[in-house]
């Protein structure tokens, strides 16, 4: 029984110094251009926009520019980061206004926390 009791011990001091071995690895977060700030999670509803064409925002797979979640460039280069905000906001924000001031059912004028999340890792 001492055996055993010491052996469990023994088990979760080294889960809690080495990690779990079935939690894998965090993923990295990215980081904003010039900022130590981590990009935070944006959410987006693709079931609710499946009469847009794919490629109005993902670009990377017609041009073959890249891959992945948007922020991974589109935050990180020197060259795209000044437009971004200006870029997504009219992207998106600017299609669900143009569509509700034509009497369109264009969806929600969201506010910045709806797609914008918090840090949860505090």
């Amino acid at each position: 029984m001492k055996t055993l009791l010491g052996l469990l011990a023994l088990t979760g001091i080294l889960v809690v110094i080495l990690g779990s071995p079935i939690a894998g690895p965090q993923p990295k977060m990215g980081r904003y251009y010039g900022s130590p700030a981590p990009i935070l999670p944006m959410t987006f509803a693709h079931a609710d926009h499946g009469g847009i064409n794919c490629a109005n925002c993902h670009h990377n797979f017609v041009d073959d520019s890249g891959s992945g979640p948007c922020m991974s460039c589109h935050v990180t280069s020197e060259q795209l980061w000044p437009s971004l905000e200006r870029q997504f906001h009219h992207l998106c924000r600017g299609c669900h206004v143009e569509k509700a001031a034509l009497g369109e059912q264009g969806g929600p004028t969201r506010q910045c926390i709806a797609c914008h999340l918090g840090d949860e890792r505090a």
